[in-house]
């Protein structure tokens, strides 16, 4: 029977143009690929332009069959096998589930690391890295369901001078969330949590379409974001800054 193997491959951020060479070369030389697209958002065309790179078919899976396994596993056990991730392959939970459910069923596991919204927003805020707290992700409020989570981890490393990266939440049915809901969300936060941190004069950083040639990075207030009706590249992220060094201060400034 022959050996199989699972190959996580990074994309990187920006399209089909982040992903590595040792990456392609992966690609190239699995029997199968699969990719998700629902742990992050891919550019228009970049598995139609991916495919051509490879010279092979690449077959899209949704979150259920993912996080699901069986597919992903059977395919591994006897053949070599790719899943493609937006970003970096060991970011996301689901992820470091299906190398356990790989390493169970005693399937070799190659990671092929890309760069991250992480490393990348941290990057392009000007921000320093070392001074960011806890990440957290804004996720959707729905009808008995609000959570407050994020406005918790905020105020925790506000508390202590440090910067939030805060990520928006991307929803099979709603779509990714845009930077305006965001920031409406928070202020509705606000009013639950009482602590006069988010409040509509408050400034953040916006970061949209981060790797894309498009991308925008604007450093406004609260209630100005929330109130915007320009359309941003997706998916964004924002940064909520805590004590900030004269050169952050002077870098943030200098945004529009």
């Amino acid at each position: 029977m022959p050996q199989g193997k699972l190959a996580l491959v990074g994309l990187g951020i920006g399209g089909e143009k982040g992903i590595s060479l040792a990456g392609l070369e992966e690609l190239k030389a699995c029997g199968r690929v699969f990719a998700e697209s629902y742990t992050n958002l891919l550019p228009e065309g970049t598995l139609q332009r991916l495919e051509k790179l490879a010279g092979k078919k690449i077959e899209l899976l949704n979150r259920e069959q993912v996080e699901g396994e069986k597919s992903i596993i059977e395919a591994a056990s006897s053949t070599s096998v790719a899943l493609v991730v937006p970003g970096d392959p060991m970011i996301a939970t689901t992820h470091v589930s299906l190398v356990l459910a790989a390493k169970k069923k005693q399937i070799p596991v190659e990671i092929i690391h890309a760069s991250s919204i992480l490393s990348a927003a941290i990057g392009e805020s000007g921000l320093q890295a070392y001074k960011f707290g806890k990440m957290v992700t804004l996720a959707y409020w729905r009808e008995n369901y609000r959570p407050m989570a994020a406005y918790d981890v905020i105020a925790e490393n506000l508390s202590r001078g440090l910067h939030t990266l805060l990520l928006l939440d991307i929803d099979e049915k709603l779509g990714p969330m845009k930077p305006s809901e965001a920031a409406g969300l928070l202020l509705e936060m606000e009013k639950t949590g009482k602590k006069s941190i988010l409040l509509p004069e408050t400034r953040i950083l916006v970061l949209s379409g981060i790797g894309l040639a498009d991308e925008v990075k604007r450093y406004l207030s609260l209630g100005d974001v929330a109130l915007s009706r320009q359309m941003l590249p997706l998916p964004g992220v924002l940064v909520i800054s805590g004590t900030l060094h004269f050169l952050e201060s002077e870098y943030l400034q200098a945004l529009p």
